[in-house]
C-alpha cells in the first residue's frame, strides 16, 4: 500500500470536485500508482490509476484514461441516498437489469447480471454492447449498483470492445477497492486515528 499525497473529495449535492492537500499522518492508503476518489466524505470510495483524468459533471464524477476526446475508456461514479425501507423492495440486480434495458444507446446484447454480497454491502453489475455513432465502433457499457444501508453507488464504465481484457481487469480492481459508508469528518485528515 502506498501513501497518497493529494485526493479528491466530491460533494455530490454541489457536484464540485476539490483537490485537497492532505495533512501528515492522514491515513489514506492506495495501492501503488493509484489515487483515491472519495464522494460525500466517505459515502463512496474507490481507487483509480494515478494517470487518469478526473472531471466532475452535474450528476457524476467521470474518470478518463486520457484527456477527452482522446480517451479510450471512462469510469462514472455517483452517490445517492436511498431510503432503507425501499432497499428491500428492489434488489440491486433488478435495478441493474432495468437500467441496462432502458439505456438510451439501445444496447445490442446484454450479458448475465453478476451479483456479489460482501460483509457490509451488496452489488450487482451487468454489461451490454453498443455501436458508438461517432467512431462507428463497437463498445461496451458496464453498470454497477452497490448498496449499503441508505447509500447507493452507481458506477458506469464505457470502453471499446477491443480493450475488453484490459478493461475487465481494471473493472475488477475498481470494484475490489469500492467501499461505502466509511465516513471521515475531514477528508484532508482521512481515516487517521490520531
Amino acid at each position: 500500500m502506498a501513501a497518497y499525497r493529494e485526493g479528491i473529495d466530491i460533494d455530490m449535492s454541489r457536484a464540485k470536485a476539490k483537490k485537497l492537500r492532505l495533512s501528515g499522518g492522514h491515513g489514506w492508503r492506495a495501492q501503488a500508482n493509484h489515487k483515491i476518489l472519495v464522494l460525500g466524505r466517505g459515502a463512496v470510495r474507490l481507487e483509480y490509476p494515478e494517470t487518469w483524468v478526473v472531471d466532475a459533471t452535474d450528476d457524476c464524477v467521470k474518470i478518463h484514461d486520457k484527456p477527452p476526446p482522446d480517451d479510450d475508456c471512462v469510469l462514472g461514479v455517483s452517490c445517492h441516498h436511498w431510503p432503507a425501507i425501499a432497499a428491500h423492495e428492489l434488489t440491486v440486480a433488478a435495478l441493474v437489469r432495468e437500467a441496462l434495458e432502458s439505456d438510451e444507446r439501445s444496447l445490442l446484447k446484454l450479458d448475465p447480471i453478476v451479483e456479489e454480497t460482501r460483509m457490509d454491502l451488496t452489488l450487482a453489475w451487468g454489461q451490454g454492447r453498443f455501436i458508438d455513432p461517432l467512431a462507428n465502433r463497437e463498445a461496451c457499457a458496464r453498470l454497477c449498483i452497490a448498496r449499503k444501508a441508505e447509500i447507493q453507488a452507481l458506477i458506469t464504465f464505457d470502453f471499446w470492445l477491443s480493450d475488453l481484457a484490459l478493461c475487465h481487469a481494471q473493472w475488477n480492481a475498481f470494484l475490489a477497492s469500492l467501499q461505502l459508508g466509511q465516513w471521515v469528518a475531514d477528508p484532508q485528515r482521512g481515516p487517521s486515528l490520531s
